[in-house]
């Protein structure tokens, strides 16, 4: 029996209209450089002609530059540049703590262009029909904040550096619309509820992780440079780190369940890395890794989802 939010998908491909009563989301996950795994998931969504099927794609951290990104039409693009042009130091440079500069620079990604990422694909994706939610943390109440309803070029690039911008080794927080922002991860790093509160009937969720695996246990130094850095923002924001993993792992059960029953609506549908596939590491440059993760990816989602698209395109 086919899945209805690939029955959707499919119907909205065929027709080319969204016009059905359906509110059909797409949520994408992040988790740094480990976004090349999601990245690639929407470059399979782009070469099977299924983008323009979506209502809204909500995202947390660098899910949502790779929404952004699907928007733009350079999906397949951005899957690329995780291996090429991030991967090197000018993106992470962890030796740039000791000069008090961020150890991630996120504004070099929004800046670089390429043959795969061209200047103009910012402007295309704030000039998109789909609506673009990007999670991240209010800094004031340490809780979920939804950025969305973007208008300008530079409201677009203060939401994704927002949703993106992680604790201490990101730099400090993001102001967005008077409000200060940290990575959307403290709160929601797959945001499904978010998608549902927008009315969403039909969820596509990307994940960057395969099924039954959890983040690393924390507690180094690390993770204590973080917490001082944010209980002198918030006391509030170290409940939220030190809970973020518990609580990622319950969502992810969550959506697991709801994606195997099949009931709804609303209705779930999950796709996941495979057991067998490399997972890169939050910080990862390892680029033989982010390609292969990306390869794997990709082949995941084309057979997930090609019942619904056209012929695709040769893989990312």
């Amino acid at each position: 029996m086919t899945h209805p939010v690939v029955s959707l998908l499919s119907t909205r491909a065929a027709a080319g209209s969204r016009a059905d009563g359906s509110r059909l989301a797409l949520v994408v996950e992040g988790g740094g450089m480990r976004g090349v795994v999601s990245s690639a998931m929407t470059a399979a969504i782009e070469d099977l002609g299924l983008s323009p099927c979506f209502d809204l794609v909500v995202g947390t951290s660098a899910g949502a530059l790779n929404g952004a990104a699907l928007l733009a039409g350079v999906a397949g693009g951005c899957a690329r540049e995780y291996a090429e042009g991030f991967a090197g130091r000018e993106f992470i440079n962890p030796l740039r703590l000791l000069f008090g500069r961020p150890a991630v620079d996120v504004e070099f990604t929004l800046d670089y262009s390429s043959d795969h990422l061209d200047a103009g694909r910012h402007a295309r994706a704030l000039a998109s029909d789909i609506e673009l939610h990007c999670v991240a943390t209010d800094v004031g109440t340490a809780s979920r904040g939804v950025l969305t309803g973007m208008s300008t070029l530079d409201e677009l690039r203060a939401a994704l550096l927002a949703t993106s911008r992680l604790p201490w080794i990101g730099g400090r927080p993001v102001v967005f619309r008077d409000r200060r922002w940290l990575d959307g991860g403290l709160v929601e790093p797959v945001p499904v509820p978010t998608a549902l509160e927008a009315g969403a009937t039909h969820v596509l969720v990307l994940l960057s992780r395969a099924r039954g695996r959890v983040a690393p246990a924390g507690g180094g130094l690390g993770d204590r440079l973080v917490e001082r850095r944010l209980r002198a923002l918030n006391p509030n924001l170290v409940t939220a780190y030190r809970r973020r993993n518990a609580e990622a792992a319950a969502m992810l059960g969550t959506v697991h369940e709801a994606a195997d029953s099949g009931s709804g609506p609303p209705y779930l549908l999950a796709v996941a890395p495979s057991p067998d596939a490399p997972e890169p590491s939050r910080l990862e440059r390892d680029r033989d890794r982010l390609r292969a993760a990306a390869a794997a990816a990709h082949r995941r989602t084309l057979d997930a989802l090609a019942p619904a698209g056209v012929s695709p395109r040769p893989p990312c």
